[in-house]
């Protein structure tokens, strides 16, 4: 080859990792080899187990014997070493016809799967290349046959090149070789014997292959699935195992080979690695959620007034840690403070600045009926920006607290509690007792907006309910159609008047952050989920624009159907920007939404709506003011 060839790849993934050196994808590869034992019916099922387990790929391996062995040898293969007469039958037995192959092509392609082929020889290299395959795998033995590595990279294919067998001097040899002639390839980390001793492994050898290779990775036969995890955080993209049915199968390779009960805990336990691996460091807000309850920050040791020159001496610290931090607060000794802070109350760097009390913010005139978050201690003070909606975010103890707050021009919607007794709120939950618990909290939360509302006489009072649906830990494949049964039923129980109270369920984020820390959610996050519940009860939704755009990241779908397909359900909005999987509730610009196209989809809808910015209302709603202000500058579509 006396130019590069163009490599098709046929693998979005194995395209990212090979284009993109510092991925962090991990492409996982089912070796069936020949532990079909010559069945095709054998080989679809490990494809279906291998699909199963969540691989990228499977697998196999081409042989033509003649042009392999010698004639001699597969004549009376006893003649040979004793190992000939084991192996040459039982290859014969295994090798797959082409018709096969084509089958399994198909079958692949069916199914979502990549098609790896290894070739032993330059007439099995010629007939994959009839197949659509994502790369060709050189095996070790192979390394060093040049003309059979030259003829698999004219497939115009990734190769994927193993290096047992070979000592590291070999390796740097043939790896130079294939740069020179401009093979595009990746080294895959091995040790051939099967079943491979631990202490054989030497996984410090991998950063010696990324010398050698952009591109390494791990193929295993050791026993259990911990070895290849362990690679992954050792840098490797390519993950290669042996899969089988029974490990006391005939063959060479079944006792090196895992179950599949323990492929799917492998690739689960690379998928969480694979998360884990950014290099970037960043804070979370489940993390600033906590730091808030357990750092310390500056506060007040005595009441201090507006113009207070501030002192070590004025300074103690506790927690919240939501004001400046020890290592913050000597820049702002000799500053002066532009308002009071009551002794043993926080102070942060807001106070050092010209504050905007809600009776200074400018007036708003959105065309829908806007409002703003509060809780019932700070209403009063909410209550001068007279909007058209006021939300009270109640916790279970803010449900047995006497309120006599009022308004004549404030709409009234009340945010039922997420957690009680430092449980999540879950009707769709098997476990009958947590049901009854949480329809006893939201049965008080319908009863309280009930009595509030004499206080609110603009209209019927909404109330939002998170109805559940989550777990702590991923369980995987979830039924959210059963969930929805389970929430449905349970749902009926609640008594309550459509006439008298608007219920309102919450879409979902799939990532939530509960009693710090994060969370899987699968109730109430579909769009179909949550019409079909709105539909067979009879109620109106609330749309969370952040926890929609959420969801439709983490599963590739599309947020333009998605509003598309629950709008007609929607009466009240939480709006924010968000970013990622997790990242909700993010202030409106900061994220990656697309605000001029989602308020051209909801423009011609009818719904009231509030911001809903993580940590907004600190400061006296400073984050709540600027996104009212950042929204107001798109003039249209609220």
């Amino acid at each position: 080859m006396s130019k590069k060839l163009e490599i098709a790849f046929r693998s979005p993934k194995l395209e990212r990792i090979f284009q993109d050196h510092k991925s962090t994808d991990t492409y996982i590869i089912c070796e069936v080899g020949i532990n079909h034992n010559g069945s095709l019916n054998k080989a679809l099922a490990m494809i279906d187990a291998a699909k199963e387990s969540g691989a990228d790929a499977v697998k196999f391996q081409k042989r033509t014997l003649d042009r392999i062995y010698s004639e001699g040898v597969l004549n009376d293969s006893n003649s040979a070493e004793w190992s000939f007469d084991y192996l040459i039958p039982l290859l014969r037995e295994c090798e797959l016809t082409e018709d096969d192959y084509k089958v399994i092509n198909r079958y692949c392609s069916e199914r979502g799967l990549d098609l790896i082929v290894t070739p032993f020889d330059e007439a099995s290299a010629d007939f994959i290349a009839t197949l659509d395959v994502a790369a060709v795998k050189i095996s070790s033995a192979d390394m060093t046959n040049l003309n059979l590595v030259r003829r698999c990279a004219s497939i115009c294919r990734p190769l994927i090149i193993s290096t047992g067998m070979w000592p590291h001097e070999t390796i740097k040899i043939c790896t130079e070789i294939f740069r020179n002639v401009d093979i595009t390839f990746a080294l895959l980390h091995t040790q051939s014997t099967y079943p491979a001793p631990f202490e054989s492994i030497n996984l410090g050898f991998i950063e010696e292959l990324k010398k050698m290779a952009p591109i390494v990775g791990y193929s295993g036969h050791e026993r259990g699935n911990f070895i290849p995890i362990a690679a992954v955080a050792m840098g490797c993209r390519i993950i290669e195992k042996h899969i089988t049915f029974d490990r006391n199968d005939k063959g060479p390779d079944h006792k090196a080979s895992m179950l599949p009960a323990e492929w799917k805990e492998m690739v689960s336990n690379i998928r969480m690695l694979e998360k884990s691996l950014g290099s970037k460091k960043e804070v979370n807000q489940s993390e600033i959620q906590n730091r808030e309850v357990f750092a310390k920050s500056a506060v007040a040791v005595r009441r201090l007034k507006k113009g207070h020159i501030l002192q070590a001496d004025d300074v103690d610290f506790k927690a919240p840690g939501k004001g400046l931090f020890p290592h913050e607060i000597e820049a702002f000794y000799g500053m002066v403070l532009k308002k009071d802070i009551s002794q043993d109350f926080y102070i942060a760097k807001t106070d050092f600045e010209q504050e905007i009390l809600l009776s200074c913010w400018k007036q708003f005139a959105f065309a829908k009926e806007w409002g703003v978050k509060c809780r019932f201690h700070d209403f009063e003070e909410y209550k001068t920006l007279r909007s058209p909606v006021v939300e009270f975010h109640c916790s279970q103890t803010d449900l047995g607290v006497p309120f006599s707050g009022r308004s004549e021009v404030s709409a009234l919607v009340v945010h039922a509690p997420e957690i009680f007794d430092r449980e999540l709120v879950d009707i769709c939950s098997p476990c009958e007792h947590k049901v009854e618990q949480s329809l006893s909290i939201l049965q008080q939360s319908i009863d309280k907006t009930l009595e509030i509302a004499k206080g609110f006489p603009r209209g019927r009072p909404k109330l939002v309910m998170h109805l559940g649906g989550m777990f702590l830990d991923d369980p995987g494949n979830i039924d959210t159609a059963a969930l929805m049964d389970r929430a449905i039923h349970n749902f009926r129980r609640l008594d309550y008047k459509l006439e008298e109270i608007e219920i309102l369920p919450e879409n979902l984020p799939p990532r939530p952050w509960y009693l710090g820390g994060e969370w899987h959610q699968y109730g109430f996050m579909k769009a179909e989920d949550m019409v079909r519940f709105c539909a067979e009860l009879g109620l109106g939704m609330v749309f969370d624009l952040s926890h929609a755009f959420l969801y439709c990241n983490l599963y590739h779908a599309d947020l333009t159907e998605y509003i598309h397909t629950v709008l007609p359900y929607v009466k009240h909005m939480h709006i924010s920007d968000a970013s990622g999987i997790n990242g909700e509730g993010l202030q409106v610009g900061d994220g990656e939404l697309d605000f001029d196209l989602f308020l051209d989809l909801i423009k011609n809808a009818d719904f009231s709506w509030v911001p809903e910015i993580w940590s907004g209302h600190h400061h006296h709603a400073a984050g709540v003011y600027k996104a009212l202000l950042n929204l107001e500058a798109y003039g249209k579509g609220l």
